[in-house]
């Protein structure tokens, strides 16, 4: 195995989905894609995203106190990528530039119409960690297209998979599943 002497450039964290983090405020409204999120508890529900402060997403994120998680499928991972690439700073609003509609969900947070699921977020705490804060919040509402879902697991067509470098893969292929009870020694 190859060793890479400086951590400043790991990788290899991916395939992973990659979110889009919609938020809106008296005054302004903004998407980004993030890469790096997860689920955090389930009682409460929690969910967080890291974003860098530099990002023009941040300090909206502080002001709104509240955000969306959206999931988009495969068929909208140019709209995926371009939500990381084109900036809030440039003037132009990306949902436009993109061609993304939404919704006003339950807690006044924008829903991507095009998504499979997106999570309502409140009640949001910023954690720094290195260059990101990890920002975290309680799932307060949760949007989802059925047909997306077989006992709500995710129907492997559906996501889009972020491989790295700009470049994305939709799930196609055999499926296993390996349910708890295999592992349980029998008594």
């Amino acid at each position: 195995m190859a060793r890479l002497e400086r951590t400043d450039r790991f990788f290899g964290y991916y395939p992973a989905t990659v979110a889009v983090i919609t938020v809106q405020t008296p005054g302004a409204r903004n998407l980004m894609s993030a890469g790096w999120h997860s689920a955090v508890s389930m009682h409460p529900p929690m969910y967080g995203v890291a974003v860098g402060p530099e990002r023009a997403t941040h300090p909206l994120l502080r002001e709104a106190g509240r955000f969306a998680v959206n999931f988009l499928p495969f068929e909208f991972s140019r709209e995926i990528q371009g939500a990381g690439v084109y900036s809030y700073h440039d003037g132009r609003d990306k949902f436009d530039r993109l061609g993304l509609k939404v919704y006003s969900g339950a807690l006044d947070t924008l829903i991507l119409e095009e998504a499979y699921l997106a999570y309502e977020i409140d009640q949001v705490q910023f954690v720094p960690f290195g260059d990101h804060d990890w920002v975290v919040g309680e799932v307060r509402q949760v949007h989802y297209h059925p047909e997306a879902f077989e006992d709500f697991k995710l129907t492997g067509e559906v996501a889009a998979v972020y491989l790295g470098r700009a470049t994305y893969q939709e799930l196609q292929g055999e499926v296993r599943t390996h349910p708890p009870e295999l592992f349980r020694d029998a008594e």
